[in-house]
């Protein structure tokens, strides 16, 4: 699409959907009585570690309208300046919230104060207290990150409760489930783009990130296709206006060195502030021969020419060049014994030389908002993101399907593929929100009309390559690449207009969402010069109920729906329908008085139908018939405590089942991969007196439950348990002159634990990373 049309598109959505807004807010006002339309939005609290959940909106005396702009201006500020007060509780509870503050309000996506969050954004595109949401929500922030040592996106996750993490130590993609459903990634609430192949996948870079964000089950009432178990919502360092300024040098056991630096501030006059991030890496892996090199920048602004307005630009800009870190194993000799022998960590059954994998990525866009008055605030969000892979490599058979060992049990085939690949996507994501009142009722009101136009690649080549050794491995065997075996492209345009409000009276909160999508698929065959056109209309919704007591519990009970587009016809030529998928959740939020602690806890039951399944009268044709059920329970806890203690700890139990299906031995099996206990706890402090004063020291420990590595669950992948530690000081402690200088060690995967992360057949089995211990040094100023 020309760069002319893509802003033609983007302009007449927005005048669109602000349009639409004023309409419909504009007479959802009209029904309340003279005091409420003259409300006014209540501020969000001052309060960080408040451990009550605030309205969102309180009833204020109405303003006469002949003041001036600026004397509104002022009085907005001293507005947001105060703590809001729930309607029908008095100025004696707003006291006791505000005594209870452990740190100082929080934007739904900046930075965290230790490793509890109060806010996001995900959970309702407004910025809503986590005690608000009837949702399970998990925010790991930059603090846990650094603590843990954190190099991706799988690693930051792998504390969190009811988040599988698959390869680790996979240096293409981020392999993850939620709820046993595989998830996609979005970037500040807006999707990533994606190849037609495994292999076209987005990967950001955690330095360049303030927060990952797992919003957990259905979530299309906001987001449109979306899996059933939940999405990763990646969140962008944003411009601050206090300076920020460090640098960080890294090294580890696997020959791999990094630097990672962040530099922002703001102009002398304060309307414009700025950042950029970055990071540049190379080096080794625990594969033989396999390098990965990385390098990130992502510069940003903000512009704020008045109180009301603000506009931010993100962009950003990857290049990663690596190898199959992760290499495809048989299960003899990984999972199961081998006579010959275990087969190392570190193996590598490529070629040297030729494996090769890289990663162009790119992203431009904006966020832009503006208020009104007390009442309306505008914003669009909108991002060009573009993806360009090129993968060619000798791997085990059972990277193509092959049988990998022959029967000597140590003579592996081996095929040879190449994936060049790219893929685009334009976003834009426009909001009109309303803060009033009807009556006793407090409303925030948010519609929004978004756009979504995806495009994608492959061109494809896969064959047969020399067998090799495991156990007396020589390479250099000749390899001759296939001719193109696929070539073929998609195109998506989807369209949703969603509307929600957030109700409160009291201490009650009152979610509803709903949303409708159109997506239309073109599907094109640049071999055969055919193209497959399908089109698709859903509707989803979520309703959700809290209650939040003053001391800072807050039950919930909430329903949702999602969908996504399957492609694909039936025998009968008919395009299959989307994938639907439906929660119910319960669950409890607690933030005790007093502290900075959150404790959740979440049952759910997830079923998702319209799954293609072998038709039985033509097993070359699909039919949708299947439909699969998770559920489980969760429980999670963060907290940063003032004595200098930080801690995580996480358990779920993820029932997963097959409960339809044409194919008789995967009937009431467990999802693949999908292990049913899970649970992990992590606790890191550092002295506050003494002669250890910034002195710190960590210590983790994570559990992954057995899992199946088939549908048909005859391939048993044993649990294991996995030990990280850290050490870190602040050498201000030593020396006043060495202010802003931190050394740390940390180690994952301690006492170098050798086991299988998972596997998708008995041909192709994936060692999970093994010891890795870093060393750090980290100045800011």
């Amino acid at each position: 699409m020309p760069l002319q049309v893509k802003w033609g598109v983007a302009l007449k959505t927005f005048i669109v959907g602000v349009r639409a807004a004023v309409v419909f807010l504009a007479a959802a006002t009209a029904t309340g009585d003279a005091t409420s339309a003259a409300a006014q939005t209540s501020p969000p609290s001052q309060d960080q570690g408040s451990t009550t959940s605030l309205p969102s909106v309180t009833v204020d005396a109405p303003k006469p309208r002949v003041q001036s702009r600026t004397t509104t201006r002022a009085g907005r500020a001293a507005h947001l300046a105060r703590p809001s007060v729930a309607p029908g509780r008095g100025t004696e509870a707003a006291r006791t919230e505000t005594s209870a503050s452990k740190g100082t309000f929080q934007q739904g996506n900046g930075p965290i104060q230790g490793y509890v969050a109060h806010r996001s954004l995900v959970g309702t595109k407004t910025n809503t207290p986590l005690l608000e949401t009837p949702q399970a929500i998990s925010v790991v922030g930059r603090d846990q990150i650094r603590d843990q040592n954190a190099q991706t996106v799988v690693q930051a996750l792998s504390y969190t409760a009811g988040v599988t993490t698959n390869s680790p130590n996979d240096t293409r993609f981020e392999s993850l489930r939620i709820r046993g459903f595989q998830p996609v990634l979005y970037l500040d609430g807006m999707q990533l783009p994606y190849g037609a192949s495994q292999f076209g996948q987005p990967k950001i870079d955690l330095s360049l990130l303030e927060r990952v964000e797992v919003l957990k089950g259905p979530s299309s009432s906001l987001y449109g296709q979306i899996a059933p178990g939940g999405m990763i919502n990646l969140v962008s360092r944003l411009p601050t206006a206090a300076p920020v300024n460090s640098v960080e040098f890294l090294a580890d056991n696997w020959g791999r060195a990094q630097t990672n630096f962040d530099i922002g501030g703001a102009n002398a006059k304060g309307d414009v502030t700025y950042r950029i991030a970055g990071t540049l890496h190379g080096g080794g892996t625990q594969v033989d021969f396999v390098n990965d090199f990385r390098g990130a920048i992502a510069p940003s602004f903000n512009w704020k020419p008045d109180l009301d307005t603000s506009f931010t630009f993100l962009s950003g800009y990857q290049r990663d060049v690596t190898g199959l870190a992760f290499q495809f194993f048989p299960a003899v000799g990984t999972l199961l014994p081998n006579p010959n022998g275990r087969i190392p960590l570190t193996k590598f059954v490529g070629e040297p030389g030729l494996d090769h994998f890289d990663r162009t990525q790119y992203w431009a866009g904006y966020q832009f908002e503006h208020s009104f008055d007390e009442i309306w605030t505008v914003r669009q969000n909108l991002r060009y993101t573009g993806l360009e892979t090129n993968t060619y490599a000798v791997a085990g058979g059972g990277a193509l399907g092959m049988t990998a060992l022959q029967p000597d049990l140590r003579t592996l085939n081996r095929g040879v593929f190449s994936f060049p690949e790219n893929a685009t996507a334009f976003t834009i994501d426009n909001q009109a929100e309303a803060r009033f009142s009807t009556g006793p009722f407090s409303h925030v009101a948010l519609l929004g009309l978004d756009y979504r136009h995806a495009t994608s690649e492959l061109n494809m080549a896969i064959g047969s390559a020399p067998p090799i050794d495991l156990y007396n491995t020589v390479y250099g065997a000749p390899i001759t690449f296939p001719a193109t075996t696929n070539h073929s492209g998609q195109r998506q345009d989807q369209t949703g207009v969603y509307l929600q409000d957030q109700v409160a009276l009291g201490g009650w909160r009152l979610t509803l969402s709903g949303r409708h999508d159109w997506v239309g698929t073109d599907t094109l065959n640049f071999i055969k010069g055919t193209q497959q056109t399908q089109d698709d209309a859903a509707f989803s919704g979520r309703a959700g109920l809290n209650y939040v007591f003053d001391f800072g519990l807050s039950p919930y009970v909430a329903y949702a729906r999602s969908f996504q587009p399957t492609l694909g016809l039936t025998q009968a030529g008919s395009a299959f329908n989307p994938t639907t998928g439906e929660q119910v959740e319960v669950g409890a939020k607690y933030q005790p008085l007093g502290t900075n602690l959150l404790l959740t806890a979440a049952l759910f039951n997830i079923v998702q139908q319209n799954l293609t399944t072998p038709d039985p009268a033509n097993p070359l044709f699909n039919v949708q018939t299947g439909e699969a059920r998770s559920r489980g329970v969760e429980f999670e806890a963060s907290a940063s405590l003032t004595d200098g203690l930080k801690l995580v700890a996480s358990y779920a139990y993820t029932d997963t089942e097959v409960t339809k299906t044409n194919v008789p031995s995967q009937l009431g099996k467990q999802l693949i991969v999908m292990p049913m206990n899970e649970a992990a706890l992590w606790a890191d402090y550092t002295f506050q007196r003494g002669q250890l004063t910034g002195f710190g020291l960590g210590g983790g420990v994570r559990y992954i439950g057995d899992s199946y590595g088939d549908a048909a669950n005859t391939i048993l992948i044993p649990g294991y348990t996995l030990f990280d530690a850290a050490i870190h000081y602040d050498l201000s402690y030593l020396n006043p002159k060495l202010r802003g200088v931190t050394l740390a060690v940390n180690a994952s995967n301690l006492f170098d634990k050798y086991y299988v992360s998972t596997c998708t057949s008995l041909n192709a089995c994936f060692l999970g990373a093994g010891r890795t211990v870093t060393g750090s040094v980290r100045y800011t100023w």
